[in-house]
């Protein structure tokens, strides 16, 4: 516990972050003093955040990652309001404490001796840029990650891949909002995520912590339920009908050239071919129209899926045993990998964001106005 806190400690030279590591750790802090510890972390790691970012306005999406990641380290520091993920008391939307304390610093330098302070922070940070890479970047990070990309998933290695994915976090994901590389480039960096694929579940619940688990959770007992009470046909349904039943039901965002070419909307989640298909000649050769990750499901002449793999960019990654496995997988890589959700199937995609997964509060009124049907108890037909 406390490997990430220190080392923004270290980043920054602060001998009181160790001090806090040693108050968190080994008993309950509650009340006036887990406040007090609180002020003394936020102070901490904006100071580490504006150092990194060059001046007092660092990106939402580091600010965020911070957020995350502190919660992550120290559980009684997390949001306990009913909907929230755990981080938002420190940042979410432009408000909490870390905001809160950029703002107070954004004060202090005007009082000081006006904008000029920040504009010598970013001079000096503009001038310095590689120095400041290679801190962030520190030998130890780069041979975390050198031993992530050559050392295989085998039992004896699990621990210490996740224990490096932990510990290169902030880095990675940094890097990965600034130079937004290909999902090609990033399995090529990060083949773990391929040949391991339920890493991509451990780095979604570092995005988001408790949200890992709800698609598995909440589906069968939950939502296929309600979903198939709106259908006359529920009777024979199985997951992929409800899926197809679901995008039915919301509006579909109309791609460029998408109607001309007569594309089924559900091959933008799913497309199926024979058992025997070539899969990695199939991503090589998609529709270009296909830029985003859709699942492959492989079965028999009858339809019957039996294997599936999410095609993304020009290759594939295993898609798990069953439609919802393989359908939580292709939502998780989405975040995982940093892009955006196809166009025809924004909204459908909204509906799991808000509704199941909770990564998000923007829930569109159609999809707000689909899951208040699903909640009304179904009508019982006359004799």
């Amino acid at each position: 516990m406390g490997a990430w806190f220190s080392s923004c400690c270290d980043y920054e030279g602060d001998p009181k972050g160790k001090d806090i590591i040693q108050q968190l750790e080994g008993r309950n802090v509650s009340g006036q003093e887990l406040v007090s510890l609180r002020k003394l972390v936020v102070k901490i790691l904006t100071k580490h955040l504006t150092e990194k970012a060059g001046d007092l306005y660092p990106r939402t999406q580091e600010k965020e990652a911070m957020a995350k990641a502190l919660v992550t380290e120290f559980p009684c520091f997390k949001d306990r309001t009913p909907g929230c993920k755990g981080y938002e008391l420190f940042f979410s939307e432009g408000e909490g404490f870390i905001e809160w304390r950029l703002k107070t610093m954004r004060q202090s330098a005007k009082r000081a001796g006006g904008p000029s302070n920040t504009s010598q922070l970013k001079k000096k940070t503009k001038n310095d840029t590689d120095d400041n890479e290679t801190e962030q970047c520190s030998a130890e990070v780069l041979e975390q990650m050198e031993w992530l990309k050559y050392h295989p998933p085998t039992r004896e290695n699990s621990s210490q891949i996740k224990a490096n994915l932990k510990a290169t976090f902030f880095y990675r994901r940094s890097k990965l909002v600034k130079e937004a590389p290909s999902i090609t480039n990033q399995l090529a960096e990060m083949p773990r995520f391929r040949d391991s694929p339920d890493l991509i579940n451990f780095e979604f619940d570092m995005l988001n912590p408790g949200c890992g688990s709800k698609m598995l959770v909440k589906w069968n007992p939950y939502f296929r339920p309600k979903l198939t009470q709106l259908s006359e046909e529920a009777a024979r349904f199985n997951d992929l009908d409800v899926f197809k039943f679901l995008l039915k039901k919301l509006p579909t965002v109309t791609a460029k050239g998408f109607k001309s070419k007569g594309y089924d909307v559900f091959s933008f989640i799913m497309q199926r071919r024979q058992t025997g298909t070539d899969v990695e000649a199939f991503a090589k050769t998609k529709d270009v129209i296909y830029a985003q990750p859709f699942i492959l499901a492989l079965g028999d002449e009858n339809g019957n899926p039996t294997e599936y793999f999410i095609i993304v960019d020009n290759t594939s990654i295993p898609g798990g045993t069953n439609a919802v496995e393989a359908f939580d997988r292709l939502y998780k890589v989405h975040y995982v990998f940093n892009v955006h959700f196809a166009k025809p199937v924004l909204t459908f995609f909204n509906f799991f964001d808000g509704l199941v997964y909770g990564v998000s509060k923007n829930i569109r009124p159609t999809v707000r106005e689909l899951y208040s049907q699903m909640m009304q108890e179904p009508q019982q037909k006359e004799a």
